[in-house]
């Protein structure tokens, strides 16, 4: 069975590993790339390098674009616009919500067919079980393009709003963000009376890796919306947290990273909720 021509735009270290896992697996590959040597390495392993975004889609029915920033997107898929018309376009550069849902739009004035994706991997990560990949906007196309889709890893349609991969991978990076921030803030503390980093980090590990099923009784409480379980209070986690910006402290570490935290307890404490449970701080993260 024939697998579907495929275009890749852009080959840094991501882009390249897709290009290469498409080659390698059988897809007729068409690759562009703003500085052309990076396209000789591909063309010398079998895929077809083309000189202008134009010329690259020209023999393709889908085209994954890997460039730099949201700019970059319009930048080199406005002029070659209207050999994209009839084409699926899956953006894979990491944007925000609205600046997928702003690239959807601008498809679909062009008769375009867009697919937004997000890419919870790492370039050596492509092609393996482990890869996680997130579609969102046009189902029909999402289907037809599921092919090419599925040779990358695992893929996930998030729903036909084209900023919901966006918007599930920025909430994920915003957690993993704050949990190395975590990591961080221990390592500065125990490095203070001669601790490695390598030490520290081993410890952090095991102790989170035995806390994560507690995100799932956080949940509950949110999703309860009562806030009055009676388990650990904004008062009690006042206290916590306060113990450890003075922790922090007397070893002569910055508390910048936990007290944005306190200033939430305090704001809840302040408003008469100082006996409700503690997630209760997620109310406090909308901004009014």
């Amino acid at each position: 069975m024939t697998k579907p021509a495929t275009t890749v735009l852009g080959l840094g270290a991501m882009g390249s590993a897709i290009a290469t896992r498409l080659r390698e697996t059988g897809h007729d590959t068409t690759v562009w790339n703003r500085t052309a040597a990076k396209t000789e390495p591909h063309a010398a392993a079998g895929a077809k390098a083309a000189a202008t975004v134009t010329e690259a889609v020209n023999g393709s029915d889908t085209v994954l674009v890997v460039l730099l920033d949201h700019a970059s997107v319009r930048e080199h898929l406005e002029p070659a616009a209207a050999e994209l018309a009839g084409k699926t376009v899956v953006n894979l550069v990491t944007t925000t919500p609205n600046q997928a849902r702003e690239t959807a739009a601008w498809a679909s004035e062009h008769r375009i067919t867009y697919l937004d994706g997000a890419i919870m991997a790492v370039p050596e990560m492509i092609g393996q079980p482990d890869a996680r990949l997130l579609y969102a906007g046009d189902e029909h196309a999402y289907d037809t393009a599921r092919p090419v889709l599925e040779t990358l890893g695992a893929a996930e349609y998030t729903g036909e709003d084209p900023g919901l991969a966006s918007l599930k991978d920025m909430a994920l990076l915003s957690a993993m963000d704050l949990m190395f921030l975590g990591y961080l803030q221990a390592i500065a503390m125990m490095r203070t009376v001669g601790t490695s980093a390598a030490e520290t980090a081993a410890e952090t590990e095991r102790w989170l890796t035995a806390m994560l099923p507690h995100g799932k009784g956080l949940a509950a409480i949110i999703d309860g919306g009562t806030y009055d379980t009676g388990g650990q209070s904004v008062d009690f986690d006042r206290f916590g947290i306060a113990s450890l910006i003075t922790a922090s402290r007397e070893q002569g570490i910055r508390a910048d990273l936990l007290e944005p935290h306190r200033r939430l307890l305090d704001d809840l404490a302040a408003t008469g909720h100082g006996d409700s449970d503690w997630p209760r701080i997620i109310d406090q993260l909308t901004i009014r």
